[in-house]
């Protein structure tokens, strides 16, 4: 999913109150679902970090 710069995209000076108020709860919600995926990403980091890499056996004598 690509980012839009939504300042470039709206003139906030043409809209209606009305508008203004819908798009920032649109916006409000967005917000807080990006806040709690990079949470979720975040621990998800953390709990990789914590179990560290298993290291891979080697065989030994085979030809």
């Amino acid at each position: 999913m690509a980012f839009i710069a939504f300042t470039k995209v709206i003139d906030f000076t043409t809209l209606t109150a009305e508008q203004r108020k819908k798009l920032k709860s649109i916006l409000g919600e967005r917000e807080k679902q990006l806040k709690k995926a990079i949470k979720d990403v975040e621990s998800a980091l953390a709990k990789l970090e914590r179990t560290g890499s298993k290291t891979r056996k080697r065989a030994k004598g085979r030809r």
